[in-house]
């Protein structure tokens, strides 16, 4: 008989983005399928002029949703956070666990995610009620309240000790609740009110402005938001990384002896892009990101200064880069100064199978311990090599004379050199397209198989 599962985690499609939660909700939606109990519990939607936190009940096809509404914590992502004595212990959230287990009584608890709620939970589920615990390793949030392990100078950290470093990297955190905005945005767009977003785009600023709150949080506090996590952590019957380097690094702050095991993840969009053949590759060759240029992390530095590299050697005419996704602000102008470098904005995963066959090598140019970045599977699923910088789950699948070239240092010289050899032996785009081709079943998982192993998983630990 399969098990009563209960997710944890943060928000849900379409009120928020990215590939964790769309790896949460297929995973949840492929275990229905196989006949699960799924449950879901998590921190969402937030609302002005609400004075207290709510847990409301509610069914997406054959997922129960629990979700707090007006969480006490303020999740703001890679922004950190405010108070991070909260992500240890909130007795609001803790309450509304208690009620959600003793409703449900799960058989294992599979927490995805702790943003928007404490800690806490994971003692709470191990000492009071005795279920067993997985959790997947989508970030290093519980480490790092800016989720990537990389600081304010934009360097990776891997520091014990973590002094005033924590506070600085917080700083940008905002003052108001950024989560009423996007809940408002949320609401119109599903009541079909998209014409009326940008006049009451003003309204809601007035709005969010009378919900500020205020940054705490000194070296002390966040060294015992780390510290306390790793005790927690360690709590968790089975840790699963999604790739190699991230197990590396939880137990370089777990300890060897620590439950963990490496397993790469998908999501279901993935088996809808179809492999193309590549021969013959005529110069320009067309080079593209998916999302390399949103964020500082995500690549775009990288990106420009790899651009002025190759334009100061003469090379603009024999290349193209296609950008999808956000263009960070600071670099826009830089970079599209470029006649060669084409922006195409936001895009939706089912347009991938189509805007794909338009290109030759894709870049993943992520400069931290990116977990494992499906952009890279996305392009290998097309059949298209990959350049991928020597960080986190990147060089799981970016392995030369297979799949591409690997950006050993992660820098834009070295990208730069990577991609002048690809201009000058374009061939070689060919030979690795049919070596990932013939390889497409061992580089691109199913959710069917993914679902298969993580059944194992949980039948390991109950």
């Amino acid at each position: 008989m399969r098990p009563k599962v209960l997710h944890v985690g943060w928000g849900f499609r379409p009120w928020r983005g990215g590939g964790l939660i769309e790896y949460a909700e297929d995973l949840m939606k492929i275990q229905a399928q196989h006949g699960y109990q799924v449950y879901y519990f998590f921190s969402g939607r937030h609302y002005p002029f609400l004075k207290r936190a709510r847990l409301i009940r509610w069914r997406r096809k054959n997922v129960n949703m629990y979700e707090i509404i007006n969480s006490p914590i303020i999740h703001e992502g890679d922004r950190g956070v405010r108070d991070p004595a909260l992500d240890l212990n909130e007795p609001v959230s803790e309450n509304f666990f208690r009620k959600t287990l003793e409703e449900i009584m799960p058989d294992i608890l599979h927490i995805q995610e702790l943003a928007g709620l404490p800690s806490s939970l994971i003692d709470i589920v191990k000492e009071e009620y005795r279920i067993p615990v997985v959790m997947t390793l989508h970030d290093y949030f519980l480490l790092c309240p800016t989720l990537k392990l990389l600081d304010y100078l934009s360097e990776n950290c891997v520091e014990k000790e973590v002094g005033d470093k924590c506070t600085l990297c917080c700083s940008d955190s905002r003052k108001n609740n950024p989560l009423i905005e996007s809940t408002l945005l949320y609401e119109l767009r599903r009541f079909h009110l998209e014409k009326i977003v940008r006049t009451a785009y003003r309204p809601f600023k007035t709005i969010i402005k009378e919900n500020n709150i205020s940054i705490r949080g000194s070296g002390i506090i966040f060294q015992n938001r780390r510290d306390t996590n790793v005790k927690r952590l360690r709590k968790v019957d089975l840790l699963i990384a999604q790739s190699y380097r991230v197990e590396k690094i939880y137990k370089s702050f777990l300890g060897e002896d620590a439950d963990t095991t490496t397993l790469h993840s998908t999501v279901k969009h993935i088996e809808h892009i179809r492999g193309k053949e590549m021969r013959g590759i005529k110069s320009p060759v067309r080079f593209a990101t998916l999302s390399g240029c949103d964020s500082i992390p995500k690549g775009a530095r990288l990106i420009l200064e790899s651009l002025k590299i190759l334009h100061g050697k003469g090379l603009g005419r024999y290349f193209e880069l296609h950008i999808y996704g956000d263009l960070l602000e600071e670099i826009r102008g830089q970079v599209l100064s470029y006649s060669n470098v084409f922006y195409h904005g936001k895009y939706g995963v089912d347009q991938l199978n189509n805007i794909l066959d338009g290109f030759d090598v894709g870049i993943v140019p992520s400069i931290w311990e990116e977990v494992y970045g499906y952009v890279g599977i996305e392009f290998l699923a097309k059949g298209i090599p990959v350049i991928g910088n020597m960080r986190g789950g990147i060089i799981d699948y970016t392995i030369g004379d297979l799949t591409g070239w690997v950006n050993k240092t992660a820098s834009a010289e070295e990208l730069s050199d990577i991609m002048v050899r690809i201009i000058k032996n374009p061939e070689d785009i060919a030979m690795l397209n049919e070596k990932i081709i013939q390889n497409r079943s061992r580089l691109i998982k199913t959710m069917d198989t993914h679902f298969n192993e993580i059944d194992k998983l949980y039948r390991g630990v109950r």
